[in-house]
């Protein structure tokens, strides 16, 4: 069984330009998938936008955990996906950020 941990928010259609390759917000998702599997009981991560919203664009960002305990580790660290999003907001302006935690269902 794994544990999903899923940071989401919106950004504006005008700030589109920051999901492309190289802008900010593409190189700081770029820098969690990077950094993310160094911690115990990690699995994968990603992270999408939304197509179908014109007047929003919804990033979702999800790490994918072995055990609770190893997701609840990675909650507590300084990478965890909510906290490094939110060092960033003052680049994009992250708007309704919020946090989830699934449990895979087998």
């Amino acid at each position: 069984m794994a544990y999903i941990y899923q940071v989401s928010f919106v950004i504006e259609p005008e700030q589109r330009s920051q999901l492309e390759i190289g802008s900010p917000l593409e190189r700081i998702l770029g820098y969690l998938r990077t950094l993310l599997p160094s911690f115990d009981g990690y699995i994968n991560a990603r992270a999408a936008y939304s197509l179908d919203d014109p007047d929003h664009i919804h990033v979702v960002v999800e790490s994918l955990w072995i055990t609770w305990e190893h997701l609840t580790a990675h909650r507590k660290s300084d990478i965890a996906e909510n906290k490094v999003l939110s060092e960033f907001q003052p680049h994009v302006e992250l708007e309704h950020m919020s946090s989830r935690i699934y449990e895979e269902v087998t």
